[in-house]
């Protein structure tokens, strides 16, 4: 079998991806599998984890995507109120939830945070104390339980 090439790999990798990304914002990140991922790319089973070994990986690879998906939904020019009503409303969001679920499962999956999440909370502590001021860490922290309730009921 001849040798592919890293262009070839690296199309292969973001085909991946890209369904990754679409089934952990439709199906849920518990609901994906190489399965499902299989049968929305055409890549075996053995393909995908030959990339990624471990589920946790996706994540990982996928985490300025995500974040930047996150981020999207929320009004980061009109102040802490502006960005505090933008959240709440981006809770009814069926994309911003699925990003939260993901957040929120890696965060509880082990006893260490593992580093998808600790970035996500790092990136988000850090953008509210850059654009709203250290004030803004308690109204983050509020939001991020309000958000953990919201999703269970």
């Amino acid at each position: 079998m001849p040798k592919r090439s890293k262009e070839d790999t690296e199309i292969t990798i973001q085909t991946i991806m890209d369904a990754v990304v679409d089934q952990i914002l439709t199906l849920g990140y518990d609901k994906m599998s190489y399965t499902t991922l299989s049968k929305q790319t055409g890549i075996s089973r053995t393909g995908i984890s030959h990339h990624f070994p471990k589920k946790q990986d996706f994540a990982n690879a996928l985490d300025g995507r995500i974040f930047r998906l996150f981020v999207e939904k929320l009004d980061l020019d009109n102040g802490l109120d502006g960005f505090v009503k933008s959240w709440l409303a981006a809770l009814d969001d069926e994309k911003f939830q699925a990003t939260l679920r993901l957040l929120f499962h890696h965060i509880a999956s082990s006893e260490l945070t593992n580093e998808f999440a600790k970035h996500g909370i790092e990136r988000l502590y850090a953008l509210c104390k850059e654009r709203f001021g250290d004030d803004s860490e308690k109204e983050l922290e509020w939001l991020l339980g309000k958000s953990l309730i919201s999703l269970v009921k």
